[in-house]
């Protein structure tokens, strides 16, 4: 066999093995985006009966140490998807139910100290309340005295699907269900069916539920 016969070898047995790994990526990706259709008809029939049961939040969720907000009624309940090119496929790129928590309350907060300022603000962006903020000083030599905030104190929650349709997992990324943190955690794509979404909807309306059972990656980030 000369060496342009080894060659000719070599390139068929490369593009036999791009041939099974092609396989293999379209056969994740079907997988994967068939439970992200089934999530989102999920959510949008979830997102109807939620908006009337409107359940109240189980956690404690709190702007500081002395501010905190319990028993919030979850409301305005939605389902959004996104799309994307995937290999000349249309594929999709998230899939979200969004929330409201509504306390009806003006709240006024002060911060002398930077780390609890940073802190504030860093919940504040988590949490999506509306506010205005004012640095108060000294007139009589400008010195900082205080950073008060006018904080609506009215909260977003989110839950979002990402896939990763080549591997065949999903990725939950859970914002402010049960406090002022997000909870991310992914499960092969093949689990995530009703069994796993009845779970998560027992964990939003406060019920004792199974959802993070046998995830990975688990990762609780508190704002």
């Amino acid at each position: 066999m000369g060496y342009l016969d080894e060659l000719k070898q070599q390139a068929d047995a490369a593009k036999a093995q791009n041939t099974l790994d092609i396989g293999a990526l379209e056969r994740n990706a079907l997988v994967t985006d068939a439970a992200c259709q089934s999530a989102f008809r999920y959510f949008a029939t979830l997102a109807q009966q939620l908006n009337v049961l409107q359940p109240a939040s189980k956690g404690e969720f709190r702007l500081d140490r002395n501010t905190a907000f319990k028993d919030l009624r979850r409301t305005d309940f939605r389902a959004d998807s996104r799309l994307r090119k995937l290999r000349a496929a249309e594929v999709f790129d998230h899939v979200v139910l969004g929330f409201d928590m509504r306390s009806g309350r003006r709240i006024t907060l002060s911060k002398d100290f930077p780390p609890a300022i940073e802190k504030l603000e860093s919940r504040l962006a988590q949490c999506g309340a509306s506010f205005q903020s004012e640095v108060l000083r000294d007139p009589g030599n400008g010195r900082f005295i205080e950073k008060r905030y006018e904080i609506a104190a009215d909260f977003h929650g989110t839950i979002r699907l990402i896939p990763d349709h080549d591997s065949g997992w999903i990725q939950f990324q859970i914002v402010n269900l049960d406090g002022f943190e997000t909870v991310t955690v992914q499960f092969p794509a093949f689990e995530v069916g009703p069994a796993r979404l009845d779970e998560l909807a027992r964990w939003i309306v406060g019920e004792s539920n199974a959802f993070l059972r046998d995830g990975h990656q688990l990762r609780r980030v508190e704002a």
